[in-house]
């Protein structure tokens, strides 16, 4: 056996060992996340640390799937109002995406396949092969499409690192206004905005299925 093979199922052993010990404490994580006052209540108990803990959550979401970016977004919006969220979300999502982008470029697709279901990868490949910023700014928005996951799959393709970067501040930069918004305005906003949100997102959905269809009933 290969000092390579050695190395990855001893570190598929370790992993397993440390989840069964501390399976009470993911338990209990999970259930944290899923709890919007929880997380709010939490983060404001970090008093000037808040953000720095914001922060670190939101690179580690990149890694981490269980971590639910949307919640922690809107939590960002209604502790720190809208600029302050902002500033928070996009500089994190965006610094995050770049490391995942540039760790999956660097290391290949073993190393994406240790955070990113393989079934995953597989099937976004394929929707992405050939495609440019746009698709990946679309991706990076639509709350149903994995979007952490798009910067392996940018990482592993042939996308541009600086080209992969204007997606990813634009990407980052709509999802953020558009989440922090709710939450630094949840009680403020009319039915209006939630009409136009929902909107841009069928919209948005519906322009990216078109747009690889298109993509594809002109490939040779």
């Amino acid at each position: 056996m290969s000092l390579q093979k050695i190395i990855l199922y001893s570190s598929i052993a370790l992993s397993l060992i440390l989840l069964w010990v501390y399976r009470l404490p993911i338990v209990e994580s999970l259930r944290w996340f899923s709890n919007l006052d929880a997380v709010i209540e939490s983060i404001r108990g970090y008093g000037y640390w808040g953000p720095a803990a914001l922060f670190l959550l939101f690179l580690l979401q990149a890694f981490i799937a269980f971590i639910p970016g949307q919640a922690l977004m809107i939590a960002s919006g209604y502790i720190y109002g809208f600029i302050g969220g902002i500033l928070i979300t996009w500089t994190s999502l965006v610094l995050g995406g770049q490391i995942a982008f540039w760790l999956s470029r660097k290391f290949g697709r073993p190393f994406a396949e240790k955070w990113i279901a393989p079934a995953t990868l597989d099937r976004w490949d394929k929707s992405a092969a050939g495609q440019g910023v746009a698709f990946y700014v679309i991706t990076l928005v639509m709350p149903l499409i994995p979007n952490d996951a798009m910067c392996y799959v940018a990482g592993l393709g042939n996308m541009e690192p600086r080209r992969f970067l204007l997606a990813n501040m634009l990407g980052r930069g709509i999802a953020s206004i558009l989440t922090v918004t709710v939450g630094a305005y949840v009680n403020q906003i009319p039915a209006l905005i939630w009409v136009f949100l929902v909107g841009f997102v069928v919209l948005g959905a519906a322009g990216w299925y078109v747009a690889r269809r298109y993509h594809r009933a002109n490939q040779p």
